[in-house]
């Protein structure tokens, strides 16, 4: 401790260096303080403020006096020997604050024996050791609470109301600390760090939850497939995934109402995924899916399908296993191979039913640059190939090629969208892996069921958007057909309303021998 000459403010010196013996009495001597126990003198003790009574002294604790200005010095000094006034307190540890931001002033008195009050202005730094820094903010009130870095409507109504329970108490660091787990718990994805911060008055601090995006996971949880989509001539279609679980591992269930909208089957049912993102390290991951869905079909598949032997006949029900194994070089690129186990029970010949059993591997690459505070680049490629052989007790036998590149720029308000996929098999594969365009993603204003309502054996489809604030417009480009038919590509275009969950569109197929509007809306999430 270093002691000014009376007027001059004495310093108690607790937040220096010195020798290693001399930590531990600095830190009981701060604790003491802190505690409020009468340390100064058998008979002194702390009260409230006592307006009105004599200053004695006046103490400076836990920083040095050369951070305080000049002026500052001199107006704490001069408070030796006149009459303690609260406001005129307040208004010096604010003044320190203002002239060190990472610093909270409080101010203490202390009666003396003869009715003087001794005075002292504590500051701590709210960056210090961490179990000091938890007794000191204990001492102080929460102003606020605040959550940083993304929207608060992403955190439930309960730990939002939880949170704000703090405002106005002591900070209890145990329930800060819970409520941190929470957040965490809440948000796998991102990173949560509790951080404290000085408030508007002497006494109080703000409670700063910060949440920043971690560091990109080597390999992504399968993105959720939940959307409720209309399309005019497929009408709607409903998934809901539900998921549970942790940064590393997820269980998902998934609901499908009478989805119409991707494939040239129109099916319900039910799907459950276990998924694990780091098996001993992060590069390595594996999945399991079990999916057991039921068909309707169009009349016009019906039709083609009885017309054409040659493509496999039509399915009541479809059981699929899948299970896979990732591998990733990096964040950015990772390969997957694994199995696809599926049974076709016969819409016609039940319970007869078909095999269709292949492997499966697949490489993706995905990439995200922010070059600017307004410039983003997005760039995902993937290739997959699925073959089913007699080796594998399949009935149905084929192999599967297909590609796809996306790429979107945003600049401000603006965002130019870009999409390429090809598509080719061989063999004889069943409807569900058969290639289909003509819906409320591709050739949008096309029906497929006017295109290829059996689906196709190649595929190419190319889109082009362009969006401001929100408001688009899309050209499409694309062709499904089988090799021994004739390759007509098709073009559409339109606008509408597009987020990147939401859509509401209008669009027109160009080449069509009548060209009608089709209307489209839906939300995926």
């Amino acid at each position: 401790m270093r002691t000014l000459e009376a007027p001059k403010v004495r310093q108690v010196s607790v937040a220096g260096r010195g020798p290693a013996g001399a930590r531990p009495a600095r830190t009981l001597a701060l604790m003491l303080i802190l505690l409020g126990l009468p340390v100064f003198g058998a008979s002194a003790q702390e009260t409230e403020m006592p307006e009105g009574a004599l200053i004695k002294s006046v103490d400076v604790s836990g920083s040095d006096l050369n951070l305080l200005s000049p002026k500052l010095r001199d107006d704490i000094n001069a408070l030796v020997g006149e009459r303690l006034h609260r406001e005129r307190l307040d208004a010096l540890a604010m003044r320190i604050e203002a002239e060190n931001p990472d610093v909270v002033a409080t101010v203490r008195t202390l009666v003396q024996p003869d009715g003087q009050v001794r005075v002292t202005f504590f500051l701590e730094r709210i960056s210090d050791a961490r179990d000091l820094m938890l007794n000191i903010n204990a001492r102080y009130t929460v102003e606020s609470v605040e959550i940083s870095g993304i929207s608060e409507r992403k955190v439930s109504r309960q730990l939002r109301d939880d949170l704000q329970s703090l405002v106005g108490t002591r900070l209890d660091s145990d329930e800060a600390k819970r409520l941190e787990k929470w957040l965490a718990a809440e948000l796998p994805d991102y990173r949560v760090t509790r951080h404290i911060a000085r408030g508007s008055q002497p006494g109080r601090i703000r409670v700063v939850f910060e949440v920043g995006q971690r560091e990109e996971p080597w390999i992504p949880f399968r993105p959720s497939r939940s959307k409720l989509v209309y399309h005019a001539d497929q009408k709607w279609s409903g998934v809901l995934d539900i998921s549970n679980g942790g940064r590393r591992h997820r269980a998902t269930v998934g609901f499908v109402f009478s989805n119409g909208d991707d494939l040239i089957e129109d099916y319900s049912g039910f799907r459950v995924r276990l998924e694990s993102r780091e098996l001993v390290t992060e590069r390595l991951g594996a999945s399991l899916e079990v999916s057991r869905l039921r068909q309707t079909w169009h009349p016009d598949t019906l039709a083609a399908l009885a017309a054409d032997p040659r493509i496999p006949e039509a399915y009541r029900e479809r059981l699929t296993v899948e299970p896979t194994v990732t591998f990733a070089f990096s964040p950015h690129v990772r390969i997957t191979a694994g199995a696809s186990v599926s049974e076709l029970e016969s819409l016609s010949r039940s319970p007869e039913s078909q095999k269709a059993n292949a492997v499966v591997a697949s490489i993706a690459y995905d990439q995200r640059w922010k070059q600017r505070r307004v410039d983003s680049q997005n760039l995902a490629a993937s290739y997959e190939w699925r073959s089913a052989t007699s080796e594998l007790d399949s009935d149905l036998v084929y192999t599967r090629h297909v590609g796809q590149v996306d790429y979107q720029y945003e600049r401000g308000k603006s965002a130019v969208i870009a999409g390429l996929a090809v598509g080719r098999i061989t063999g004889r594969a069943p409807l569900f892996e058969r290639f289909s365009l003509g819906d409320s993603s591709t050739l949008r204003g096309w029906n497929k069921f006017d295109i290829a309502p059996t689906g196709g054996d190649r595929m190419f489809h190319q889109s082009l958007e362009y969006r401001y604030r929100h408001i688009a417009w899309f050209l499409d480009t694309g062709s499904v057909w089988d090799p021994d038919a004739e390759m007509k590509v098709r073009f559409s275009t339109g606008f509408g309303y597009h987020t990147d969950n939401t859509f509401l569109t209008v669009g027109f197929p160009l080449n069509a021998s009548e060209v009608t509007a089709t209307f489209m809306m839906g939300v995926r999430f």
